[in-house]
Formats: structure tokens, sequence, C-alpha cells
């Protein structure tokens, strides 16, 4: 567990000097770094946004020397994961679906919609179009017993309306990661697909060799994080090329 600890802190930290990526998603929020899809907090605007079981904590943190406590929203079910699209929109992983929210008037959040799929673990993804979830079983943990292993890509362009394009089979999924129309995904290793067409979904590149369970993307760089260390690669014609592993 320490090991998971210690490797996921030093992916986020490798990435929070990072220069403001515009419109490129992230789980550390819009122009303060770049995160993981398993993270557990994520940052849009001047507010923080931490998952905690089943409920949603909110912080203000404009003051840098003092985040202010502001709310506990229950969201009634097992959360896993959130994600910072922009500074309006989060996205939440749970056990048995996702939950879109707009924080554009934080503290104050509203619920979008809810796209559910069965019990399942839930990590989540997403760009301007479309969101990416890896649906697994866990072997060590009931509440996912009834999983799937499979990608689900989720039309998002009526944020109140997802809908289901298409499911891609997978061996046993977990963090996953987006970079224009590829999508890196630790899947018994880390592959690598192109989702230009999201119903003709191709592998591009397979890394077998790394047991990643998480991936944090910026731009052409990708470091995968695993219980024994990082490797970090350089994405480059749909192939990945490893520069260095700790």
């Amino acid at each position: 567990m320490k090991k998971y600890l210690v490797f996921s802190l030093l992916a986020g930290l490798l990435w929070s000097c990072a220069e403001d990526g515009g419109d490129v998603a992230s789980a550390g929020g819009a122009g303060t770094g770049q995160g993981g899809s398993l993270a557990r907090f994520t940052i849009a605007g001047d507010h923080l946004y931490a998952v905690n079981g089943s409920s949603l904590n909110v912080f203000d943190i404009s003051n840098n020397s003092n985040a202010v406590y502001l709310s506990k929203h229950e969201l009634f079910t097992t959360v896993e994961t959130i994600f910072t699209r922009d500074t309006n929109t989060i996205f939440i992983g749970s056990t048995t679906g996702m939950f879109i929210y707009d924080v554009s008037d934080a503290p104050s959040i509203q619920r979008l919609s809810t796209y559910q799929h069965i019990v399942s673990c839930d990590p989540v993804v997403a760009d301007m179009d479309y969101a990416y979830v890896t649906l697994r079983t866990e072997q060590n943990n009931n509440f996912c017993w009834r999983g799937v292993n499979q990608l689900d890509i989720v039309d998002i362009r009526d944020l109140t309306n997802p809908k289901l394009v298409s499911s891609f089979p997978m061996v046993k999924p977990i963090g996953l990661g987006i970079y224009g129309d590829t999508l890196l995904v630790c899947d018994n290793g880390l592959k690598v697909l192109n989702v230009a067409d999201p119903s003709a979904i191709k592998i591009l590149d397979v890394d077998e060799d790394f047991d990643a369970f998480d991936v944090i993307v910026y731009n052409d760089l990708v470091i995968a994080v695993a219980p024994d260390g990082l490797s970090q690669y350089r994405f480059h014609k749909g192939k990945l090329n490893l520069l260095s592993e700790l």
C-alpha cells in the first residue's frame, strides 16, 4: 500500500510545475499540473474537490496558505476517482456509474447527469466530446466482483445526456490517459489506442514489460506508474519510446 501511495504522489509531483496545458484535460485541474486517472482529489479554478468513501468535499484554495473547508456532498455510492475536464466540469468515477458535475458556481455544485453501468471499478478521463471509462473486476475487492473488463466510450457533447458509443474488451484495465485521438490504458501492461473513430478502436502499441496501474499524459510525454517504479516514455507516431525508469 505504501508503494502505491509513494509512486502516485511522486508522479503527481513530477508534473506540478508543468506549464499551462490549455485545453489538455488534467486530473490536476486546468493549468495546475497533470495528474493520473486514479486521483481522489482535483483542482478546478479556486477550489479543490476531494472524494472520500461516498462523499465529495469542497475546499476554497484561493489563499494558498489557508485552505478553507466549505461543504460536503453525499453521493450515495462508493466513489473511486475524480477528474477535472476544465474549470467548469468534473467527472467522478464510482462503482455504479460516472457522475458529471457543473462546478462553475462553486462552492455550489450541480449534478448534470449520471452514466450508469453494472457494479464495476471505474476510473474515468474525458475530453470535450467523449468520456473514457475503464470497467474492471477486482479479485481482492468484493464490491467489484460482478464487474466486467472493458473500455466504455461515452458521448458527452450533451453533458446532461451521456450516451454509450462503444465498448472495447480488455483484460483488466485500470488507469488511463487521453492525448488528442490517442488513449493510453493500463491493461496487462500499457496499451496505446487510436480512438479517432470511437466505434472502431485500434491498438497502436503495447508494452507488456511494465505492469502499470496508472498513467500521466502531458502532450507527447507519458509517465506510467507501477507498484515497483515509474517508466517515462515519449509518444511518437503511435509508438511508445522508453526514456527512463525509476
